[in-house]
């Protein structure tokens, strides 16, 4: 099980990943009509999911002595990587952006990055409901 501290590092990281995906197609958008611009786009999930499948398969380790192996986990090194895409041209001054596809995409990455929000506050919630023992 995926303790509370690790939980809200892997949320910060997909936020982080989803604020660099904004960036980006803002970017995109920008140059919507700038000779020869190739769009940009970020590469996180597929990392996020081979980390996950990973954790999953590890046993933790319990230790009864200080001098036993540490129960704690590495820090887990997920950047997300922009990469350009030069395999399509729609347009004859070699722009590749789709501006529909941008502004769907954004809209998309907005609405997830609310949700992520949302569960870094759940989070934030059940510690504080923890250290209150359930008090206001």
């Amino acid at each position: 099980m995926v303790g509370l501290f690790e939980t809200a590092n892997l949320l910060q990281k997909i936020m982080d990943a989803k604020w660099m995906r904004h960036e980006v197609l803002a970017n995109n958008i920008a140059n919507v009509d700038t000779p020869n611009f190739k769009r940009s786009d970020v590469v996180f999930e597929e990392l996020l999911q081979k980390y996950l499948k990973e954790s999953n398969s590890r046993l933790p380790l319990k230790t009864t002595s200080e001098k036993h192996i540490s129960n704690l986990k590495p820090t887990f090194d997920l950047k997300p990587e922009i990469v350009m895409q030069h395999d399509r041209v729609l347009r004859n001054d070699g722009n590749n952006v789709d501006i529909d596809k941008e502004m769907v995409e954004l809209v998309e990455n907005t609405l997830s990055y609310n949700i992520m929000a949302e569960q870094v506050q759940r989070q934030f919630s059940l510690l504080r409901s923890a250290i209150t023992e359930g008090r206001r």
